[in-house]
């Protein structure tokens, strides 16, 4: 498996995999992304952006990903602490081919964006989850994130909804 920045030509699996993660979070009572949100303009953005990021698995998109290296607006709203002061990366939109689950793959997708923190020279990486999203908060405190309390989101269809945040630090 091999984990590249997204090319146009993958948004319509991209696209595909998010609408079964939401299917998926919608069956398990799961109030996130179900707004719509990422759509394919949101994939197309971040792709043109060189943000968006897929795992391929003998050249089939398996997972995707978006990562970011600037700060963000709604992580000043943290209801608690942050480890870190210095300069971090982000990473969201994180969804696995539902045909693919079990395999390890979202740990690799941290792995690879703790790798590019390091190298783009971040000190650690930050990400957040619905409060009852208990697979992404599982795997991303197996993954070691700490949590650090809650933010509310800025941005987007989903502003001013809550999310738990977490930090991994690097090094």
């Amino acid at each position: 498996m091999e984990i590249v920045v997204a090319e146009p030509e993958q948004v319509d699996a991209m696209v595909a995999i998010t609408e079964q993660a939401r299917a998926n979070m919608a069956a398990m009572g799961i109030d996130q992304w179900q707004c719509g949100y990422p759509d394919r303009s949101t994939w197309e953005a971040d792709v043109a952006a060189g943000a968006a990021y897929v795992a391929l698995d003998e050249g089939r998109v398996v997972a995707v990903f978006r990562y970011a290296d600037e700060p963000e607006a709604a992580y000043e709203t943290l209801e608690g602490e942050w480890l870190t002061d210095g300069p971090y990366a982000t990473v969201h939109r994180c969804a696995v081919d539902p045909a693919c689950r079990g395999r390890g793959i979202i740990g690799k997708l941290f792995a690879f964006a703790c790798e590019k923190a390091a190298v783009d020279g971040m000190v650690s990486v930050r990400i957040d989850t619905h409060a009852d999203n208990a697979p992404m908060r599982r795997a991303v405190e197996k993954f070691g994130f700490v949590p650090c309390g809650d933010i509310t989101l800025t941005e987007g269809p989903e502003a001013g909804a809550p999310r738990i945040a977490f930090e991994k630090v690097l090094g």
